[in-house]
């Protein structure tokens, strides 16, 4: 990551980065071992969340050249997505952003039907929310929304938590 953001300032083009976690481990895994070089996947789940957070900051607030760099953060992670909010806005006190990168460059993606919650509110705090649907014949579709289901257990829990605040806001 750092070796693109560098590049794109030494050579003065615009970097467009989407930040994904974990999609194809598997893959990368058996990839790493046919080609011969360390795998690529982080070792837990807690490195993985700890290597996303460390991302976001080397994008957002550490990026040499904020004026040509374009952001997708793509988690389904409440911890991750509320972070990377955290320095695209001003907090109460007044202090300006943390993110060098301009807010109108930053874009959230999540699954429909997964962390809607977090969708709705990033839209509502005026910050650029995206869902996305796959498509495609069910032998492919269906092995890719089971692969998003299992790298996603953590935003499927929450499942319960958001249909509450749905019915709550219903009633409200």
């Amino acid at each position: 990551l750092t070796l693109d953001l560098d590049r794109s300032w030494r050579e003065g083009w615009h970097l467009g980065a989407k930040l994904v976690r974990g999609a194809y481990m598997v893959h990368e895994r058996q990839r790493a071992v046919e080609r011969g070089y360390p795998d690529p996947i982080q070792p837990d789940v807690a490195s993985s969340h700890s290597n996303y957070d460390a991302c976001i900051d080397t994008l957002l607030v550490y990026c040499p050249c904020p004026e040509r760099t374009s952001v997708m953060v793509a988690t389904h992670n409440q911890s991750s997505v509320e972070k990377a909010a955290a320095l695209l806005v001003a907090n109460s006190a007044g202090e300006p952003a943390a993110s060098r990168v301009p807010r109108e460059q930053v874009a959230f993606g999540q699954l429909l039907g997964m962390a809607d919650h977090l969708t709705f509110t990033l839209a509502a705090c005026g910050l650029k929310a995206y869902k996305y649907v796959p498509y495609g014949p069910l032998k492919e579709v269906l092995p890719y929304l089971i692969r998003r289901a299992q790298e996603n257990a953590d935003a499927l829990s929450g499942a319960k938590a958001q249909r509450d605040m749905m019915l709550a806001e219903l009633r409200r």
